[in-house]
């Protein structure tokens, strides 16, 4: 056999990100016990936790009753640097409602960038000032001249590489073909049908020149573009696979509506890579945040991760490996005892994580990158289709403690 780069690191078969804005979060104890929960196995506020790996959004000035960078105390801040450096706060959910001034972006992006790892995407808020969009999501931060303007600052220096402007479909799975099955409710007919039938439409409308849902004819996670001011970005498409379309049960009131077994296996049969739309600070009570069919939800996923089935992990980790796998040549050489595999990248050593080759079962493999042997391979057991593989192991971020 030929050696091919697996679509998803070993064992996996479809990758998927929960990326939550954190709109409406009431206080930090809910903010930073939502990330225990998914992300340790610990007794929590909302439940013993699932241990998987998922990220949170984090922005600045917005009204009281919403938890921000500058709504919350120094023992807040502290603990968002700490999730900042783990990895486990990875999106800037713009810069907040009320910041609408360059002094107030320049003091803000340099108290976001003070450690050693940065925040590397962006994700427009509402009708925030600051967006990046000036279409859907209605912002005049790509405005050059304008008083929110900051893509100059932010976007073309390359410290925000990846970009989500408002685009979000209901297919569960990204980087695959389009898919409406699991959208249909049998006991929700009438409601399903019209989100299968607007979903359709957009295709089509995309078909025929629509720029605005030219990314849900193509059904890819990323796609190359520019933002008003020129400044090239990878935008990234986010899903709400709901039956009721994509602005329902978006929420933690809602996610077990999304994160049902239909979906996930949909997600599984069909390969794909998606990143799920959500506001997880949307609680039922701050007395009783999640609900046992929230806890049930979140359960159901992990199995499919211990199964091996579903890759959990960040927004960022996602579109990095994406990224990464997507710009990726090798060429390789076989000896009689070896397979060679060359690799040249700029992507960063995390990036390259969970990149798979497929080899031949008689081969030791050797690795090369940029010129040098990488020596941090695994070679992995057959999988399911009797196919030995070769794999830059994938490392579970680490949770800090924020007790």
């Amino acid at each position: 056999m030929s050696v091919s780069l697996r679509k998803y690191p070993y064992p996996y078969q479809a990758m998927l990100a929960i990326c939550s804005d954190l709109d409406e979060t009431p206080n930090k104890e809910i903010y930073f016990e939502t990330a225990r929960y998914l992300n340790t196995t610990e007794e929590t506020l909302l439940g013993k936790g699932v241990g998987l790996e998922v990220g949170n959004t984090i922005y600045f000035e917005m009204p009281e009753h919403n938890f921000s960078y500058t709504n919350t105390d120094d023992d807040g801040r502290k603990k968002i640097q700490k999730l900042i450096q783990s990895g486990h706060i990875d999106c800037l959910h713009s810069f907040g409602d009320f910041v609408n001034d360059r002094a107030k972006i320049e003091q803000y992006w340099s108290e976001i960038r003070q450690g050693e790892r940065k925040i590397e995407v962006w994700v427009d808020h509402a009708q925030a000032p600051t967006n990046l969009d000036n279409d859907i999501m209605q912002g005049q931060g790509a405005e050059s001249g304008k008083a929110p303007y900051h893509s100059d600052l932010t976007v073309k220096t390359g410290a925000l590489p990846f970009i989500w402007k408002g685009r979000v479909t209901s297919c569960v799975a990204q980087n695959a073909k389009r898919s409406y099955r699991a959208l249909f409710n049998k006991k929700q007919i009438k409601a399903s049908l019209k989100t299968i039938t607007l979903e359709f439409v957009k295709g089509w409308l995309a078909r025929l020149g629509n720029q605005k849902y030219a990314m849900h004819q193509a059904n890819k996670v990323l796609r190359k573009t520019q933002l008003i001011d020129g400044t090239p970005v990878l935008e990234f498409l986010r899903c709400n696979p709901s039956w009721g379309g994509v602005s329902m049960f978006d929420s933690a009131r809602g996610i077990h509506q999304v994160l049902t077994k239909s979906v996930l296996d949909a997600l599984v049969a069909n390969a794909g890579c998606s990143i799920f739309y959500s506001h997880l600070g949307k609680i039922f009570t701050e007395e009783e945040p999640f609900q046992e069919k929230t806890r049930q939800a979140f359960e159901l996923l992990a199995s499919f991760t211990h199964n091996n089935q579903i890759l959990v992990t960040t927004t960022r980790r996602l579109l990095g490996y994406l990224r990464a796998s997507e710009e990726l040549c090798f060429t390789t050489k076989e000896t009689t005892s070896h397979v060679h595999i060359y690799i040249t990248t700029i992507a960063s050593e995390g990036d390259l994580q969970g990149l798979t080759w497929n080899i031949p079962s008689d081969k030791e493999p050797v690795l090369w990158v940029n010129d040098e042997i990488y020596t941090n391979i695994t070679k992995n057991t057959y999988d399911e289709n009797g196919v030995q593989s070769v794999s830059i192991p994938w490392l579970d971020l680490q949770f800090p403690n924020i007790n």
